[in-house]
């Protein structure tokens, strides 16, 4: 147990001094960072969990973690849970946490990017340690080790990315008016891409076999690389 958590969190906190430390002057007070890691670890995980479970249920499906709900049932309404519900869950979940943050900050533009990532990370180190502790116990240690460089380096930074989007639209709603739901969406379909991506082993293992799962794969890096890239840019040109 020591080291599953220590192998979902650590990597995830040294992306977040990695976001916070972009640019050259501001610097977001580590308290606030850490609330914002915090509520996406453990209050987002829990609103997205009671949600996605109601939708479970409502689908008939088993209570299962999404990806696996799909490789047990690939239908069109297991896809809709991973592609469409999920990400509207989760981001909904996260934002929620980056506006309670920004009451305790400035509220610029570079904090909701910032607050964003934090809690987008926060998120993804709660959700590794559940898909690596069952890889650990379905797969053994070989498993384990994939499914954690995998997820370390696709799904954590792409939860700080979309979630970094929402947060930037809601610093800007809060200084300037506006809606934020825009942003919100864009992170959606950031989200949704990804698990489109992630799902093309089940999608075309028929047609395409094993190579499926490795098309998904370099897609789900290229998306998750210029997120990542444009998101530092920005808080960048911002400090």
């Amino acid at each position: 147990m020591i080291l599953l958590i220590l192998v979902a969190f650590i990597p995830t906190i040294v992306f977040m001094a990695w976001f916070r430390a972009t640019g050259k002057r501001t610097r977001e007070p580590w308290s606030v960072v850490i609330m914002s890691y915090l509520f996406g670890a453990i209050g987002a995980i829990i609103i997205a969990l009671a949600l996605e479970m109601g939708a479970m249920a409502f689908l008939s499906s088993p209570i299962v973690r999404e990806y696996d709900i799909f490789a047990l049932d690939p239908t069109a309404l297991t896809f809709i849970m991973v592609i469409v519900v999920a990400p509207i869950v989760e981001e909904a979940a996260k934002a929620l946490g980056v506006s309670k943050s920004m009451t305790r900050t400035l509220g610029t533009p570079r904090s909701g990017l910032v607050l964003g990532a934090a809690a987008g990370l926060g998120f993804a180190a709660t959700e590794n340690l559940l898909y690596e502790g069952g890889a650990l116990m379905e797969g053994g240690m070989t498993a384990f080790i994939a499914i954690a460089v995998v997820r370390t380096f696709s799904s954590a930074l792409m939860h700080a990315s979309a979630t970094s989007v929402s947060g930037y639209g809601i610093a800007k709603s809060s200084l300037g008016g506006g809606s934020w739901l825009p942003y919100y969406l864009l992170a959606v379909i950031m989200h949704a891409s990804f698990n489109l991506f992630a799902s093309f082993g089940e999608l075309f293992k028929d047609t395409l076999g094993e190579t499926a799962a490795l098309i998904g794969l370099i897609f789900a890096f290229v998306l998750v690389i210029a997120s990542v890239t444009w998101i530092r840019r920005r808080i960048s040109s911002l400090s």
